[in-house]
């Protein structure tokens, strides 16, 4: 039986690999940095990972579970489509706002062409209940009906440009200033 992975190694060498990736670049990406910085000797990193495409695909399925999560939270569900679209929009956006870094690694590499096919589809089905949940919104006339793929591409959008602003300009984001974020975001597509 194989040895199992080291889930503290694991770790390690996925926040090495983003850190490195959003700085140079996946063709810029070494598989001896990723090592060296995530203090892991470059033998066992390739018995982790035998390229950095494997590893760059394992980083993305990983984070996208990660964000799915922070969206899709059986506590997030209200009485409201309003209020359960609140809560799904301050979970993203909390997790965008704790993890600029995943946020950024995500959106550089969902249409490079690095990502199997089938991983992004492994990945489109962590986010099944998100669409469900939104064309039912459409479907009660909650919001807006269009393309639910680039309804959530529109929200997105103007969180990870949120959070890059904030992030760059070292701003602390009050929140009364979050609240309008959210009301923005809400007054964009409800019906």
């Amino acid at each position: 039986m194989p040895k199992l992975k080291d889930q503290n190694k694991v770790a390690s060498i996925h926040k090495a690999a983003i850190v490195l990736v959003t700085k140079n670049g996946f063709s810029g990406l070494k598989m001896a940095e990723v090592a060296k910085k995530s203090g892991v000797a470059t033998g066992t990193l390739y018995v982790y990972y035998k390229s950095k495409e494997e590893l760059i695909n394992d980083v993305y399925v990983v984070t996208k579970k990660e964000i799915a999560g922070a969206i899709i939270n059986p506590e997030y569900i209200k009485e409201t489509f309003y209020e359960t679209f609140k809560a799904m929009w301050y979970g993203y956006f909390g997790y965008c706002l704790r993890y600029p870094e995943k946020m950024l690694f995500v959106e550089q590499f969902i249409y490079s062409g690095y990502i199997s096919e089938g991983n992004i589809e492994t990945t489109d089905s962590y986010f099944e209940s998100l669409n469900q949940f939104l064309l039912e919104g459409q479907k009660q006339e909650n919001i807006h009906v269009m393309d639910v793929e680039i309804l959530k591409a529109h929200l997105q959008g103007s969180v990870h440009e949120i959070v890059k602003m904030i992030v760059k300009d070292h701003i602390t984001l009050k929140k009364d200033v979050m609240h309008t974020c959210f009301t923005l975001a809400w007054n964009s597509i409800k019906k």
